[in-house]
């Protein structure tokens, strides 16, 4: 599996999805980080066109990190 950049808490996520125009969905899936296996959370655009995913960890997670950097299509 890819390891991908992360944000430090699912608060952060949620609005930097917000604010690329992506709607949360309320189940969650699983990623890989730099420390292992980590939740994420999972996102539809507006007309549900395209999915996004943004994996959260605590240990090696960014909250300042820009969208393109966590933001996985």
């Amino acid at each position: 599996m890819k390891t991908i950049n992360c944000m430090k808490t699912e608060s952060a996520a949620i609005e930097l999805l917000n604010s690329n125009g992506y709607e949360p969905f309320k189940k969650k899936a699983n990623c890989h980080c730099e420390c292992g296996e980590t939740q994420a959370v999972l996102a539809y655009s507006d007309n549900y066109e395209k999915a996004a995913l943004i994996g959260i960890c605590d240990a090696c997670g960014d909250d300042d990190a820009f969208s393109e950097d966590v933001i996985q299509l």
